[in-house]
Order: structure tokens, then C-alpha cells, then sequence
């Protein structure tokens, strides 16, 4: 059976005394032990505006085999651009949306929620329910030159 693991370590010499932090998580399918057992594949793109971008849609996003229930599914996202000053914002909800708004806002088909940004290197992994098309995920590069964000989903 096939198992899909990340490894996140943290090491930093922030304050006295320092900081060490480890983790690993086996990506499991819902109210299961049993792993993740498909994937996307690695997807590089290469975005050119700074408009906001759905990355991936639900149900018929940038890749086709992108899960469409309300099943276990990761997301990995990184930022692959070496310049420090240049970032994606990342967000769920409509690319474009009308309003950006909090998580205790009402039901809107037009809203989003931004995340954060990813800086130069910078990576996430993120648990993704794809069964709602208000869960789509988008990124917004900060600049209008080539910016290249690369992407996987794990799903069951």
C-alpha cells in the first residue's frame, strides 16, 4: 500500500536557549490509518500578472484529478523564486472575489479569505476540503514578471 509522509523539522538560535522542532505526519485517508494513496503530480506554473489566480478549483481545477468530495486531501504550495522581495499571497475562496472577508462572516459565493504570503523558498502544506466550491484556492503574485508557484495535491 502506498504511504505519503512529510517531514518538517525547525531549528533556530532565536533566544537564549535556542529552538528545535520536529514533526512527521503520515497522510492518511478520513477516520482512517490507512495512507493517501493518490496524487496530482508536481505542477510548476508561471504567472505573469498580479492578478488573483484560482490554482486550484474544485472539481475542475488546474489538474483534472483534482478530488471532488469531501474526502482526506493535502496541499503543498511553494514559492520557487529566488527573489526575496517578491511573494504570492495565498487565499481560499473565489480568485477575484468582491470581498475579502473573515472566517465568521455568512455564506457568500463571492468571498475569499487570504492566508498569508509565501516569500522566496517558501513552502506550505495545508489540509484541503475540495467537496465545496467556496474552497477553491488561489494565489495572487506580487509582481507582474514571471513568478513560478509550484503545487501538489494528495488525496484518497
Amino acid at each position: 500500500m502506498a504511504t505519503i509522509n512529510a517531514n518538517f523539522t525547525l531549528n533556530s538560535d532565536i533566544g537564549s536557549y535556542g529552538i528545535t522542532a520536529a514533526n512527521d505526519m503520515l497522510m492518511t485517508k478520513a477516520n482512517s490509518t490507512t495512507g493517501l494513496d493518490k496524487a496530482t503530480g508536481l505542477v510548476r506554473k508561471t504567472l505573469t500578472s498580479t492578478n488573483e489566480v484560482d490554482l486550484l478549483t474544485v472539481g475542475s481545477g488546474v489538474v483534472a484529478d483534482v478530488p471532488t468530495d469531501s474526502f482526506s486531501s493535502k496541499v503543498y504550495i511553494k514559492n520557487v523564486n529566488s527573489d526575496s522581495s517578491e511573494f504570492f499571497t495565498v487565499g481560499f475562496g473565489k480568485a477575484g472575489g468582491s470581498s475579502k472577508e473573515d472566517f465568521s462572516v455568512a455564506d457568500s459565493a463571492e468571498r475569499s479569505v487570504e492566508l498569508g504570503r509565501l516569500y522566496a523558498g517558501d513552502f506550505m502544506i495545508i489540509p484541503w476540503d475540495a467537496a465545496s466550491d467556496e474552497n477553491d484556492i488561489f494565489v495572487k503574485p506580487s509582481v507582474a514578471t514571471n513568478m513560478v508557484i509550484e503545487f501538489m495535491v494528495f488525496y484518497q
